[in-house]
């Protein structure tokens, strides 16, 4: 069953409210960083990350308790972006200054801008990446789901969640090789 899709909106109480309220405070970075690394744009990840939790309080009936909450709120993460995508097709550009912080305080100058221009490559690499690798890659990477709760998250089976992020890694190394 598709955890967003159109169904009667459950009344919301208060303590539903409060547990609406846990999901956003403990969950709510993970999503939009994965989102912001789809999206490629600050803006769009917010109203995305925002969708995905109304869409995750109106369908909240259909998550099974004692299943993986996060799995399941990026499994919405992931259709939203998807939806976004077949409503409105946007170009896609790198974030001038939105990029990874990859440069740590206690870095060299020189070390901190090689670190940051690194940040700039993987950042533009990772966005051309086709969405379904890329969202694989960044379960994985970020999210360290494993590969059972990606096919979950996806819709996809195991093997073919395997087979999108070594394809990612591949184009990944393709595109950094420069870097090594």
């Amino acid at each position: 069953m598709n955890p967003d899709r159109a169904r009667t909106p459950i009344p919301i109480d208060a303590a539903t409210r409060e547990e609406i309220a846990g999901w956003v405070e403990m969950h709510w970075d993970a999503v939009f960083a994965v989102l912001y690394r789809m999206a490629g744009n600050r803006q769009e990840a917010e109203d995305l990350t925002q969708e995905t939790f109304l869409r995750a309080a109106a369908q909240r009936g259909s998550f099974a308790a004692g299943t993986n909450l996060r799995a399941w709120l990026m499994r919405i993460a992931s259709n939203a972006f998807v939806d976004g995508r077949r409503r409105v097709r946007i170009a896609r550009t790198t974030p001038l200054t939105d990029n990874f912080d990859v440069a740590a305080a206690s870095v060299e100058p020189a070390g901190a801008m090689v670190s940051h221009e690194f940040g700039d490559a993987l950042a533009a690499a990772l966005l051309e990446l086709p969405e379904t690798g890329r969202m694989v890659f960044l379960l994985r990477t970020r999210e360290e789901l494993s590969f059972r709760e990606i096919a979950e998250t996806m819709g996809i089976s195991e093997d073919t969640a395997r087979w999108h992020m070594f394809q990612a890694r591949q184009r990944l190394m393709e595109r950094l090789e420069g870097w090594r």
